[in-house]
């Protein structure tokens, strides 16, 4: 099982700069790999196992694109 407070800080983070790539805040060409070691390298403080921690990166790094790229900007909805 995994220790959630071991991915929950890492994911926030990351996840708060994909969203800021998405909005072209930050350029996502230069800022993508950099966002997803940063991801791994909170794990690893966090305590994460080397090999979990190299998984997650990877899975970022192989899926991850599409989350960060400005052209999946979705609409903000308000509800009625």
């Amino acid at each position: 099982a995994i220790d959630t407070k071991t991915i929950m800080r890492g994911a926030a983070t990351h996840d708060a700069l994909y969203q800021l790539m998405r909005d072209r805040l930050l350029d996502h060409d230069l800022c993508r790999q950099a966002s997803d070691r940063l991801l791994q390298k909170i794990c690893l403080k966090d305590k994460m196992n080397c090999v979990r921690a190299r998984w997650v990166y990877d899975g970022v790094r192989l899926g991850g694109g599409p989350a960060a790229n400005p052209a999946n900007r979705k609409p903000i909805l308000k509800a009625p």
